[in-house]
């Protein structure tokens, strides 16, 4: 019996799209509540009560209080989190656990292209959450430009870029690699340093030069500073703007490359 013939075009990723869709409804009224209480529960605890203690003029963050400059930060930063908690032990599931993409082999979409379709829907889920901060942060006033509507999209970019790589890096942990080992390895030694040293609670400017140059590379800094801009009209210049959403697309073009390779050893070519 031969292999089914993979399908190009999007019309088989559109297929797959409708499966992910299909398992969301289950859990989208508990994503939803989750999207609107956790950035409230950041504004409240951090931004405002935290942020009594903070001086945001005299602290030079551009803003008048601290929660108008912490509030948008905490959308990429939150961004990145939600995109390295799917890309792990939900893919790994996917994968190993549940073996619901071991099922999707047997249907004419490609290996290379469920990689694709699952990083497009964690950049989805990322944006249904960015557009629950977004409600919250105009409830807080905190919006100040119409530009605000692009920041879940930015938002989106901004999973993309962690959730290509490290579901690369989960599909080669699932076939060859150290397993579910090494997931809060990631999470401990890599997103929560990342997530405070973001720029999303102060600029980057403020730590070691090492620090603040390592924070430049990382992708989530760029998602951090053009989210901030859009969401308070700011401003961004064309150049600088371009530049960040380059940096988000290159960490995604390059976590699909490989990517693509991991989940083909993992599942089969």
């Amino acid at each position: 019996m031969t292999a089914p013939v993979a399908v190009t075009g999007p019309r088989v990723l559109l297929h797959f799209w409708e499966h992910q869709f299909i398992r969301f409804r289950k859990t989208f009224r508990s994503t939803i509540t989750a999207g609107l209480v956790g950035p409230l529960m950041y504004l409240l605890g951090i931004g405002i009560g935290l942020g009594t203690q903070v001086d945001a003029r005299a602290a030079e963050l551009g803003t008048d209080s601290y929660v108008d400059y912490v509030g948008p930060g905490l959308m990429a930063a939150s961004a990145m989190q939600l995109a390295a908690s799917e890309s792990l032990w939900q893919t790994g599931g996917l994968l190993r656990w549940r073996g619901v993409y071991v099922s999707i082999t047997s249907t004419p979409l490609a290996i290379t292209q469920l990689f694709v379709g699952h990083v497009a829907w964690i950049g989805f889920r990322t944006f249904v959450s960015a557009v629950m901060y977004l409600i919250v942060l105009l409830a807080f006033g905190i919006v100040g430009s119409p530009l605000a509507l692009l920041a879940p999209v930015v938002a989106a970019l901004t999973g993309m870029a962690f959730a290509a790589p490290i579901s690369a890096w989960t599909g080669w942990s699932m076939s060859k690699g150290p397993g579910e080992q090494s997931f809060p390895m990631i999470l401990r030694l890599g997103i929560i340093p990342l997530f405070l040293f973001s720029g999303a609670f102060y600029p980057i400017e403020q730590l070691p030069i090492v620090l603040e140059w390592i924070a430049r590379v990382v992708p989530v800094w760029h998602g951090v500073e053009l989210i901030r801009a859009l969401i308070l009209g700011e401003g961004v210049g064309l150049l600088a703007g371009l530049g960040h959403v380059a940096v988000l697309l290159s960490y995604t073009a390059a976590g699909i490359a490989v990517g693509q390779r991991t989940f083909v050893r993992v599942l089969g070519s």
